[in-house]
């Protein structure tokens, strides 16, 4: 029998292979004379195997004695992964001539320069390098190669440590190959930058957590900070008394005004000098004490001399059986001004987030306690410590988290500025000077911590009481969030991506590719087609059999049985393994039941992807490949191959019936009015489309915000799969209750997977979700409702077409056959969808404004503008209220500045009529109604001043 080798190659008939017997695919062996002793080759091919992986052998390394080493026909990997794996164990010598080593890693396209230029970097030690280049060959020059060779990375980094070169670069020519030579290179060189920034922003977070001290001191500094308030309130016993105060002193004793005040301001300056500290302890983490102290020296200076003496003296003071801590940050802030050398500094900071943690939980615990005051001298006494200016710590040391005033929703305390919060006073550009009782302080603190942690910023949940979450749960990553821990995932995700996208020459995907100057940009341009969205709600066809096996365990060990349902799932297991699996082909295929997908799991961790194939006789097995297409262990592959040898047989299908014989052809290439409308109009029109999305990403954005407000059953699709993707889309409807958190817009690549499922929502459900986003928090408010509803995308891009026979796609209706292929097509599907959504979200606005619901109608809408004005008024008229006359019967110029009249052909009002006819109103009733009763307006809409200082308000947002 014939063994065949890597490659296909033949041993020649003088040569055998050892040791004899070798068949199993990907085996290592050793080929030479017949009549020679194998046994030292034998020796020296396992030293080979053990320090450079059995794909070593496929490099062809010279063994001694005429034998060469090589692999049986079927393994993973080939021979220029086994040539960049044997140059690391064993050199260049043994391998052949160096020009050939060149040619085998880099193609015969290799130069001396290159060749020249991978020498060096073997000589520096850049083997992530020289990998990344071997992995690019196919899809750059030699030029560029020798660029990507001079690439270096953070001291005990390697951005390629795992990823067959083959595999990988399989995956960078499904990415790279659309788009222009010229682009790639700066591409490549991005991902490798975006690889090892990743990498450095992870050790920059451990390195601040690393300066803090362990969770348990907090224990220690609670029952410190309970001693000192003992020994506070025996200080106001004895002030109040004049003397050493008695048992029966303390028990008539009752805390006057002054003493509560004192409370509620040493909680507020505990918090800010936690603040000052949590951030000293982050800049000492990232630049040196030194640095720190220099940048950070006015906020310490300030947040020190909050302290009074007798405070201090009382938090200072050592107290046998505590720790010994100080009680109160203000003190560690005053020992470092007076010594700021680095030992201290260090120590010091070291507490710096336990005292953060304290003094959150005194805030909020003081909350609970104003909240729950009954009226009377003490709640005033609390309202006159809300109403304390904040202006002089501003001036001293200005704002923390500068961008959160002008979104600060919470309700200032105990009713101050009228409920109305810094946010909103801001939106109306009204003087907002921030109070005590605004608890921004607290939100800073909690933006402190969560740095130190790692995070952007802390979750704040507004309400009756003010809730900062400085450690938020991690965000689920999306299985379209290709991982940046390494370069073969980077890539693999990526590809994933791009098959989902459609991803080919001249497509509006690829067209859309060649605009992205980064890598992160291209994974942007792959995330917005809309074909990504539609793939992963998709629901595969597995035979019952199979099924009932998910979750079961693999006979003879302990590994899981996990059968692929959804495209979503084998995306997260490519996102891991580090292949292909959740590509088009495998999707395609799974879709239609032509296959099933089945992974193994050990200790929670994938450890093997399999492809099944139905045929006559059983399943099988197509592909077994552990992670990054490496070749499973040979004793867990074959306990596999015998489970699926013991699945029962897919079912039979019955034969279908006999085709009806083929019409016969007409002269000539005839097209159907589908093809002929696809192939004349898709591209471009694709083109144009993806443009106009781009450029309404604004109100695309805020269409977005209302898909985690739909109910749990409205998640789902009729298959049983997640229509939104994301799981903190869900976690945010969970806690967007009224008062609490507003409804963050989902990420970029999910806004078009969020138009999916409000897409497919019922008009009852979207008016459901519109009105609980225009709830206080909830989101949004009805102007920013109103530009989103005038999202036209669609309508923008047909605009440069003047036949009437596209027209259909901008209409919320059933398409004719002859336009459904174009409404797939990328870019197309994307805009329709948008535009679909905007309409839709357009008549659900009508609709809570006919049924006068407080949402909309029982108040005025913040940044109301004149369309928006004009139409609900035209709407609300034609429907006869709810609402109240603002003009007299057959009247029809406007009172207000600027005039205007309601029969003015060139004025707002005729120009706001399809506005108003998209809500739902009745043109053709308009002046009968006029006649009756006059314009309408809804009557919260005019408080407190009336229609002239509305339509003024509304003129003075045009434009």
């Amino acid at each position: 029998m014939t063994t065949r080798l890597s490659g296909g190659v033949i041993p020649a008939a003088s040569e055998r292979v050892f040791p004899p017997g070798a068949d199993r695919p990907g085996t290592p062996v050793a080929v030479g004379p017949a009549d020679a002793d194998p046994g030292p080759a034998l020796e020296r091919l396992a030293s080979l195997v053990a320090a450079g992986g059995v794909v070593a052998a496929d490099a062809g390394v010279d063994l001694g004695d005429g034998f060469r080493s090589a692999r049986i026909e079927g393994g993973a990997g080939n021979r220029r992964d086994g040539v960049l794996a044997a140059l690391r164990v064993v050199g260049a010598a043994p391998l052949g001539a160096p020009a050939a080593v060149s040619v085998a890693l880099f193609g015969i396209d290799a130069t001396r320069p290159l060749g020249a230029a991978a020498t060096a970097a073997v000589a520096a030690g850049r083997w992530a390098a020289l990998r990344f280049a071997v992995t690019a060959a196919e899809v750059l020059g030699p030029e560029q190669l020798v660029t990507l060779l001079g690439l270096t990375a953070p001291d005990g980094f390697d951005p390629f440590p795992d990823g067959l070169p083959s595999v990988v670069g399989t995956h960078l020519r499904q990415i790279l190959d659309p788009l222009p030579r010229p682009r790639r290179l700066a591409l490549l060189q991005d991902l490798w930058a975006g690889v090892c920034a990743h990498e450095e922003d992870r050790r920059h977070r451990a390195r601040r957590r690393a300066t803090q001290a362990g969770e348990g001191r907090l224990h220690q500094l609670r029952g410190r900070h309970a001693r000192y308030l003992d020994d506070e309130i025996v200080e106001a016993v004895r002030r109040t008394v004049r003397r050493e105060p008695t048992v029966a002193d303390a028990a008539r004793w009752q805390a006057p005004l002054w003493y509560r005040e004192q409370r509620a301001n040493a909680i507020l300056w505990d918090c800010l000098a936690a603040t000052v500290l949590v951030r000293l302890a982050i800049s000492v983490a990232d630049r040196g004490s030194a640095a720190a102290l220099h940048e950070h020296r006015a906020e310490i200076t300030a947040a020190a001399a909050l302290l009074h003496k007798h405070h201090a003296r009382l938090a200072a003071q050592t107290i046998e059986g505590f720790v010994d801590l100080p009680a109160r940050p203000g003190i560690v802030l005053r020992r470092i001004a007076q010594r700021p050398d680095d030992a201290l500094v260090r120590a010091a900071v070291a507490d710096a987030r336990i005292y953060g943690w304290l003094a959150l939980e005194n805030a909020v615990d003081m909350q609970y306690a104003v909240h729950d005051e009954p009226p009377g001298l003490v709640r005033g006494a609390a309202l006159r410590w809300a109403e304390g200016s904040m202006a002089a710590w501003r001036e001293a040391v200005g704002l923390f988290s500068p961008e959160r005033p002008a979104r600060w929703l919470q309700p200032p305390r105990l009713g101050l500025a009228e409920g109305l919060s810094l946010g909103q006073l801001i939106e109306r550009g009204e003087p907002a000077p921030e109070h005590v009782g605004d608890l921004l302080w607290m939100a800073e603190l909690g933006d402190a911590l969560a740095v130190l942690e790692g995070h952007a910023a802390a979750e704040v949940r507004y309400g009756p009481v003010l809730h900062v979450d400085w450690d938020p749960p991690a965000a689920e990553r999306s299985p379209l969030d290709p991982s940046l821990d390494s370069i073969a995932l980077a890539a693999a995700g990526t590809a994933q991506l791009a098959g989902l996208a459609g991803l080919r020459a001249g497509t509006a995907v690829a067209a859309a590719a060649r605009r992205a100057r980064t890598w992160a940009g291209l994974i942007t341009s792959l995330q917005e087609a809309a074909a990504v969205a539609e793939a992963l709600t998709a629901a595969f066809v597995v035979p019952e059999a199979v099924l009932a096996t998910d979750g079961s365990a693999l006979p003879g060990g302990p590994e899981l049985i996990e059968i692929a349902r959804t495209a979503r799932q084998i995306a997260e297991w490519g996102g891991y393994m580090g292949n292909c699996i959740g590509g088009p082909d495998y999707v395609d295929a799974a879709l239609d039941g032509r296959c099933v997908l089945v992974a193994l799991r050990a200790a929670g961790l994938l450890v093997l992807n399999a492809e099944l194939r139905p045929s006559a006789r059983g399943w099988r097995t197509e592909q077994v490949r552990a992670r990054f297409n490496h070749d499973p262990e040979p004793e867990l592959a074959e306990r596999f191959r015998a489970w699926v040898a013991a699945l029962p047989p897919p079912p039979v299908a019955a034969p279908a019936e006999a085709p009806p014989p083929p019409a016969r052809p007409r002269r000539g290439r005839v097209r159907t009015p589908a093809a002929r409308v696809a192939a004349d109009h898709g591209p471009s029109l694709g083109t144009r489309a993806a443009a106009a999305v781009a450029e309404a990403a604004e109100p695309v954005g805020l269409l977005a915000r209302l898909a985690p407000l739909l109910t749990e059953s409205e998640r789902y699709d009729h298959v049983g799969a997640r229509i939104y993707p994301t799981a903190e889309a869900f976690r945010a409807r969970d806690l967007a209750a009224p008062g609490r958190a507003p409804v963050e817009p989902p990420a970029v690549g999910d806004d078009l997977a969020a138009l999916t499922a409000l897409r497919r929502a019922s008009p009852g459900a979207l008016m459901r979700a519109l009105a609980a986003a225009l709830e206080p928090g909830g989101g949004l408010t009805a102007a920013q409702a109103w530009r989103a509803g005038g999202a036209r995308p669609l309508t923008a891009a047909l605009a440069e077409y003047p036949g009437p026979e596209l027209r259909p796609l901008a209409v919320d209706a059933p398409l004719p056959g002859s336009l459904r292929t174009v409404a797939k097509a990328p870019g197309i599907a994307e805009a329709r969808t948008a535009e679909l959504v905007a309409q839709r979200v357009r008549r659900a606005l009508g609709g809570l404004l006919r049924a006068g619901s407080a949402a909309l109608a029982g108040r005025r809408p913040y940044g109301i503008d004149v369309p928006m004005l004009c139409a609900c008024a035209l709407a609300v008229t034609t429907w006869s209220g709810p609402g109240v006359p603002v003009l007299g019967p057959r009247r029809v110029h406007v009172a207000g500045f600027p005039a205007s009249a309601l029969n003015d052909e060139t004025g707002p009002w005729a120009a706001a009529w399809p506005d108003a006819e998209e809500l739902g109103a009745d043109r053709a009733a308009f002046w009968y109604r006029i006649v009756a009763h006059g314009l309408l307006v809804p009557a919260a809409w005019l408080e407190p001043s009336g229609w002239p200082a509305l339509w003024t308000h509304a003129n003075r947002r045009r434009g």
